[in-house]
């Protein structure tokens, strides 16, 4: 063929190409996350970012559905036995790595045995001692191979559990409970998860960049989900950009397709929105060091407490707290809030208040405090509502506190070193489940920046987790609850409803207001 008429044959090609593309829309999507993933191995990662890309790249045995409740993912069915102690899972045959081998049982126990292995040093294995000898196996007294779980053959696999364990079905959607594949894990040489080419999952996309201000990803071609249309999704690595603005003026800009929101001031009409109350604004104390670890110091400022005129300062969408449980949760499908009652605080009381406060000065050896500063995240106008607070503070007892407002990532790091004395702090669950919120105050939880230990309070949680009577379980969380605030661990503030919103042309990509994971993989644009 003469060159002419190949050059003819490839600028009709190139033609027909433009031709049939014309009036599709590129399924492209843009999110803004705050900080940058820390790492991408399921069972070692524990922060918000490295979780919510494992969500992307990965698919459990189980998922949260669009309409917040529990389907198979990488399973086509499952059993539970009588008394809630042995899990059998079939898993989906055409389930595969995206490197197109196929995802067995196997990979699953692979995932188990390594999550309590003492060498990963996994931040959440505790969410799993559930499962038969896995402290024994974490403490290596026992071999993984007892450990509870199971390959029965390729496409079976048992769970087998010394406790009941009310959320044990949610646990299998989360990051710890991914598969892993041993041979690409041992190929990695110790740098699973630490780069681009050192992850391979089996969820709808493929990790194809990772950059120091941002994540691509690229639809995974071995998903068996049809119905899948996103192709590309691009997350933004906001402190790693220089001038890169808030996630709110971002989206307001048009330069991502959806954002998380704590409220719509500023939005325009068409945009697509829904809403949950799903956090409850309060203060934090750093009970490892003093003055706050004197439980009379922070019982006078429980009783002191008094937000006054400045519930009409509260950020928008927020109201009046007197507990710690925000209304968003459920307990066996029940409003949780609305069964326990709406309001833990004791009234306030000016006078017992400064006898606290001056119990506390002498069990110190001090005649007032001074020095202590207040940390604050930037954003929401929350110093704003503080500042009523803090008058209240300096009028009835004399303290005077420094407000420190910092970014995200200044405020988290602050939090995560225990460098503060107080925090105005927020709670949500990352689940459905009072136990959610509540163990961020258990010992040695991975959230319990605080300090606080309490073994009647550990005990509370343990027993309704694993108590199968709603009934009674409700009673054990609404005395932790209770507990926390007795203590005054925790000081209760306002609740805050989050906002997840899309611009005109988007729809289909689904937020979890409870882990605050988004699925992109059905995001449509028109």
């Amino acid at each position: 063929m003469g060159k002419r008429a190949l050059s003819l044959l490839l600028t009709l090609f190139l033609l027909l190409s433009v031709l049939a593309g014309c009036g599709r829309v590129s399924q492209d999507f843009y999110y803004d996350i705050e900080t940058a993933p820390v790492n991408l191995d399921p069972q070692s990662a524990s922060d918000y970012s490295s979780q919510l890309v494992i969500a992307s790249l990965f698919e459990g045995l189980m998922r949260v559905g669009e309409d917040g409740g529990l389907e198979p993912a990488a399973a086509e069915r499952y059993m539970v036995s009588n008394n809630g102690l042995t899990y059998r899972f079939f898993l989906r045959e055409d389930g595969a790595w995206s490197d197109g081998t196929p995802v067995t049982a196997h990979d699953f126990v692979y995932a188990f045995q390594r999550l309590f292995n003492p060498d990963t040093n996994a931040p959440l294995v505790s969410q799993f001692f559930c499962l038969e000898n896995g402290e024994e196996v974490l403490a290596e007294t026992l071999s993984p191979e007892v450990l509870g779980v199971e390959a029965e053959d390729d496409y079976t696999l048992v769970f087998r559990l010394e406790t009941y364990n009310s959320r044990f079905l949610y646990l299998l959607t989360t990051a710890p409970a991914m598969p892993c594949s041993e041979s690409f894990f041992t190929g990695t040489r110790g740098k699973y998860g630490l780069a681009q080419k050192t992850i391979m999952g089996n969820g709808p996309f493929y990790l194809s960049s990772w950059e120091t201000t941002a994540l691509r990803f690229k639809r995974n071609a071995e998903y068996r989900d049809a119905s899948m249309t996103a192709e590309t999704v691009r997350l933004n690595i906001l402190d790693k950009m220089e001038d890169a603005g808030s996630i709110r003026q971002r989206f307001l800009e048009g330069r991502t397709s959806a954002a998380a929101l704590d409220s719509l001031s500023g939005l325009e009409e068409g945009i697509h929105a829904a809403s949950s109350e799903n956090t409850a604004w309060g203060l934090a104390f750093n009970l490892n060091r003093a003055p706050f670890s004197e439980k009379s110091i922070r019982q006078a400022l429980l009783y002191s407490m008094s937000l006054g005129s400045g519930e009409s300062a509260l950020p928008e969408g927020a109201e009046r707290a007197k507990a710690v449980i925000p209304h968003n949760i459920r307990l066996e499908g029940r409003s949780y809030r609305e069964s326990a009652g709406d309001n833990l605080l004791p009234e306030r009381d000016a006078e017992q208040a400064l006898s606290c406060w001056r119990q506390g000065l002498e069990a110190l050896g001090e005649t007032q405090l001074t020095g202590l500063s207040v940390i604050i995240p930037e954003g929401g106008g929350h110093e704003t509502a503080f500042a009523y607070l803090a008058q209240v503070w300096q009028r009835d007892l004399s303290l005077y506190l420094t407000v420190e407002v910092l970014p995200a990532a200044e405020y988290q790091k602050r939090l995560a070193s225990g460098a503060f004395d107080l925090a105005l702090t927020s709670l949500s669950g990352a689940y459905n489940s009072p136990h959610a919120v509540l163990e961020l105050f258990q010992s040695q939880g991975g959230g319990n920046y605080w300090g606080f230990s309490d073994s009647t309070f550990d005990a509370l949680l343990t027993r309704a987790e694993t108590d199968s009577n709603a009934e009674e379980a409700l009673s054990l969380y609404r005395q932790a609850e209770q507990l926390l605030i007795e203590e005054a661990a925790f000081l209760p503030l306002y609740y805050q409803s989050e906002y997840f919103v899309m611009s005109e042309s988007v729809t289909g990509i689904v937020y979890d207001f409870d882990s605050r994971i988004v699925s992109f993989q059905y995001g449509v644009q028109s």
